[in-house]
């Protein structure tokens, strides 16, 4: 029977349906999406598009097949929640629901939707990171996200695998241990208990999350703030070169890694703000990557 299991799993691989289709679909739907996008970020985009690095130091041989490999096991903890999710909304657990989406009231609550989860993943990351950076947490569990960092936060020793290049790239987003998946991502089952939601829209979303954190890593801006909801109405509104100190960008992030104790959050940049955590030299630095208009 064991034998049989890599068939059977081979098998089930499909990116169809949306959602409903077990463990190996989502898992399908998740590597397929993150190694895509991936390869996208990191091989293709700083060949054709006019990015700006914001990197000052040189990834190491064999970084970035590392953080790939890594990133296999949160993938499979992601899809396992996704999971979980299926199962509580086939019994009526929770807020979810199904069906077809049409019609403006529709659509005007599936983007009211998306507005709430923006903040609520932002805050339940924002706070979770922070917890992660806790001295046990940090040295049993955080630190392989971190593990080719050279700064390190001040409460912790020197170890062998803060000894590399501060340079993550797009196949860090999902780069960390197992219970730290399991903490990261436990949120997305924690909404299907605070509003109505969607089950094709919980999975579009988290799933797009996925490039929000791999995204985050890539070591270049493309785009004066990383591309959520609230930043695409801010183009529309404002243009481009228009600062928005209020969204994150990918320096917010990469700062974070050569600041292990400053900018934990992920869309916004609020909490940074209020609680203190936002580096001092950021607002300054952040757009001499983009000149304002007059």
């Amino acid at each position: 029977m064991l034998a049989q299991l890599p068939r059977q799993a081979l098998s089930r691989l499909s990116v169809l349906p949306l959602y409903g289709g077990g463990f190996w679909v989502a898992f399908t739907q998740l590597t397929v999406f993150y190694y895509a996008v991936g390869a996208v970020l990191h091989f293709v985009l700083p060949r054709i598009a006019p990015v700006k690095p914001i990197q000052h130091q040189a990834r190491k041989r064999g970084e970035v097949l590392r953080d790939a490999f890594y990133s296999l096991g949160p993938l499979a903890v992601k899809a396992a929640i996704w999971t979980i999710v299926e199962h509580m909304h086939s019994r009526g657990l929770g807020l979810t629901y199904g069906g077809k989406v049409y019609g403006l009231a529709a659509v005007s609550y599936c983007s009211l939707c998306v507005a709430l989860l923006d903040y609520l993943h932002d805050a339940w990351f924002y706070w979770t990171h922070r917890l992660l950076h806790w001295g046990p947490l940090y040295r049993h569990v955080h630190y392989i996200h971190h593990k080719y960092d050279t700064t390190l936060p001040p409460h912790l020793p020197p170890t062998r695998c803060h000894l590399s290049s501060r340079s993550p790239s797009a196949f860090t987003g999902y780069s960390f241990h197992l219970v730290e998946a399991a903490i990261v991502f436990a949120n997305e089952i924690l909404v299907c208990f605070m509003f109505p939601l969607h089950m094709g829209l919980h999975r579009c979303y988290h799933l797009y999350t996925t490039l929000i954190h791999e995204g985050g890593h890539v070591g270049y801006e493309l785009a004066p703030f990383i591309p959520t909801l609230e930043g695409l109405m801010t183009l529309v509104l404002r243009g481009v070169r228009h600062r928005a100190p209020w969204l994150n960008t990918v320096q917010h992030h990469d700062l974070h890694h050569r600041y292990p104790t400053r900018h934990f959050s992920l869309y916004f940049t609020h909490w940074d703000r209020l609680c203190g955590t936002i580096h001092p030299s950021y607002d300054k630095d952040l757009f001499s990557y983009f000149s304002s208009s007059s």
